[in-house]
């Protein structure tokens, strides 16, 4: 079941070293009479046509940046929806350059500047909102045209730029979900926010206190990266609540499923809501029973309920042996968009944007997926009770 409201292991490749042929002026001067010049600029101007018309065969380079560390789901899932994508379509002019961020805000930094020295001028980011901070401004002095799919940080709203988002903002998403917490049973609130992702869950618990009519009965603090699960479970013993939130990010799905059954063994009958940041297989491993009582937010309709969705998830799992991460149907959905502007021969981080914000409405495999003047979307944001079933 789901209720929707609004509009709303393998280890990673290196990235690629190849280079781009770039041509400039070079304000040399030549001393000799017109047809010396002409002599000179003819063969010249031949030669740089044909080198023209052998550039509009090359093909066009987008660089996605994703955690691609050994044992990582996430960045895997991503690079093979690439592949799904060129496969299924018989995409031949795009090459995809995989580049390894770790989802840590400082290999950000670093792995947009490899990008750039590649000449690359189109990027796919899937890291968290802290990783889009610290290279936001960067990406806007490039240029370089980015598709972002997980950062959901308000600081990345209502700006002309170059950055775009198939994902809502955090405020639009925790207005979502602060209105299903509020129809769940129960009338106090516990909420366990994680602060490693500090981008995606400080704004968040902002705005969800804001939009909330629910009491807060408690706030707890973890990291999930590093839980400590005992410390956590005696600090439980010392609330009273009858649902809860973990407001938990960047796929730290074993945590939040631990987390979870550690809510649920100290308050039996409450109900749990989740983000959509947790949604991968590892957290149908770690949640266990739990999961009977989670809500899970999504910005996909239920495997269920969207034919899309399930092919989507058997065609993935026959091709490649193992369940996607749901933030691999935004990749796709970020490469079909901008295959778009290719086709219609926009390759500039300009040309690009402009072709995005004239067309506005796009339809996608799974959705549609409309832009606004700055690059956000409205889109619908579902509720999936069912969780075991999505994989």
């Amino acid at each position: 079941m789901a209720r929707t409201r609004g509009m709303p292991r393998n280890r990673s490749p290196s990235p690629r070293a190849g280079g781009s042929i770039g041509l400039r002026g070079t304000g040399t001067e030549v001393d000799m009479g017109k047809a010396g010049a002409a002599w000179i600029l003819l063969p010249l101007c031949a030669g740089l046509c044909m080198l023209a018309s052998c550039l509009k065969g090359e093909k066009v380079r987008i660089a996605v940046m994703t955690k691609l560390e050994a044992g990582s789901t996430v960045g895997t899932s991503e690079i093979n929806a690439a592949k799904l994508f060129m496969e299924q379509r018989g995409v031949t002019g795009i090459e995809v350059v995989p580049v390894n961020d770790n989802w840590d805000p400082e290999r950000s930094r670093e792995a947009l500047e490899e990008i750039l020295a590649q000449g690359i001028r189109i990027l796919i980011t899937s890291h968290t909102s802290t990783c889009a901070l610290a290279i936001m401004d960067r990406i806007n002095s490039a240029p370089i045209i980015t598709f972002v799919t997980g950062a959901t940080t308000d600081r990345l709203s209502k700006k002309d730029d170059f950055m775009f988002r198939n994902v809502l903002d955090v405020a639009r998403e925790q207005e979502h979900i602060a209105g299903e917490i509020d129809r769940m049973p129960g009338e106090s609130l516990l909420i366990i926010r994680d602060t490693m992702n500090f981008g995606y869950t400080e704004p968040a618990l902002g705005y969800v206190k804001q939009y909330l009519r629910t009491r807060i009965c408690g706030i707890m603090e973890v990291r999930a990266d590093m839980l400590d699960l005992p410390a956590l479970q005696a600090r439980l013993a010392g609330v009273s609540c009858d649902k809860a939130y973990l407001l938990i990010g960047g796929y730290q799905s074993l945590a939040a499923g631990a987390i979870a059954q550690a809510v649920k063994r100290r308050f039996p009958a409450a109900r749990i809501m989740l983000t959509p940041w947790v949604k991968s297989p590892q957290l149908v491993e770690a949640g266990g029973d739990a999961l009977r009582d989670c809500v899970l937010p999504s910005h996909y309709p239920p495997r269920g309920q969207s034919a899309s969705i399930a092919r989507y998830v058997e065609t993935f799992h026959g091709r490649f042996g193992y369940s996607p991460t749901f933030i691999s149907i935004n990749m796709y959905i970020a490469l079909q968009i901008l295959s778009q502007a290719i086709d219609a021969g926009r390759r500039t981080p300009q040309e690009i944007k402009s072709f995005i914000l004239e067309k506005k409405t796009f339809h996608t495999d799974f959705l549609d997926v409309r832009f606004d003047e700055y690059g956000d979307v409205t889109i619908p944001l579902y509720f999936v009770t069912d969780i075991a079933k999505e994989f």
